[in-house]
């Protein structure tokens, strides 16, 4: 497609948005990246942003990208960050059995799910990926989960560099991307929070759909702008069950929002949610990571 078709595309696409519009835009983005991609990769940005369909393989960009400059679709792709969990490998099987490992890392502009897949994941197995280290990933693809956020993938072209240690204070803390619970609406897919828990409730087990028996645990978190009930589902519940206590400060990272029986909405964490526990002068003992490897 030539930069016009593109341009021609986004505009029949996005009825609503006016050829001077998208120049704005356009604009924005170029001055965003400082001129450090070229005018038709700028072009094809925008239109997977905005839901034209562009192969795949013809977007394509060597710059270094932050997570708030990702769309789906994009290929040839490389971000830096510190990680911030390590999640354990899991294998799937079918026609092409292999195996994955899921990583979040933190770059100035927020948070993303990376996916290592096979020989990839090989570097979450032999322990040379853990939390705290910044690092370079290369040659990833993009793609939507099923919230419909952008998620990096790295496969069997990739690479993975592990940057000094200094670059780790480039990076910020967890709790510059965490929303208030006040500000929490059905708009939101995916929080961040950092709160106290103000109340530890029951917990139960359940029969799922194919008789094998699940676990799910609520307890109430709060912060300076209000409470809200955290559901926690199997593996994330057993953890919490042994270690969640009131009072308790977390950090957590990539839990999902839904609206409860009531109509007020609910925060549940799962295997793909990070908790860490915050240390603060009430408590007695150093941060705990839930599930994950320490910082």
């Amino acid at each position: 497609m030539t930069s016009q078709d593109l341009i021609q595309a986004i505009l029949e696409k996005n009825r609503d948005m006016t050829q001077q519009e998208l120049h704005e835009k356009f604009q924005a983005e170029k001055t965003r990246n400082g001129d450090l991609l070229g005018d038709e990769t700028i072009l094809r940005l925008l239109a997977a942003r905005y839901g034209v369909s562009v192969p795949q393989n013809s977007i394509q960009t060597k710059a270094t990208l932050s997570s708030s400059q990702l769309c789906a679709g994009l290929n040839d792709v490389t971000v830096e960050g510190r990680l911030i969990a390590v999640f354990p490998v899991r294998s799937f099987e079918g026609e092409k059995p292999g195996k994955f490992a899921t990583l979040l890392i933190i770059d100035n502009d927020g948070v993303l799910r990376v996916m290592l897949w096979n020989e990839r994941a090989d570097l979450v197995e032999r322990g040379e990926l853990k939390a705290g280290q910044v690092v370079r990933l290369l040659h990833g693809y993009t793609r939507e989960d099923r919230y419909n956020q952008v998620e990096l993938h790295l496969g069997g072209k990739s690479q993975i560099e592990v940057q000094p240690k200094e670059k780790a204070g480039e990076y910020p803390d967890l709790d510059k991307f965490a929303t208030k619970i006040g500000a929490i609406n059905k708009a939101l897919v995916s929080v961040n929070l950092c709160g106290t828990v103000k109340q530890v409730l029951h917990s139960s087990t359940f029969t799922r759909s194919d008789t094998t028996e699940g676990t799910v645990m609520r307890f109430i978190l709060a912060d300076d702008s209000g409470e809200i009930t955290s559901v926690a589902w199997n593996e994330k519940a057993v953890e919490l069950e042994k270690t969640l206590k009131p009072n308790s400060r977390l950090q957590i990272v990539n839990s999902r929002v839904k609206e409860g029986k009531n109509g007020s909405f609910e925060v549940h964490v799962d295997s793909n949610t990070f908790i860490e526990y915050v240390f603060t002068p009430e408590t007695t003992s150093a941060p705990r990571i839930i599930g994950q490897t320490k910082l």
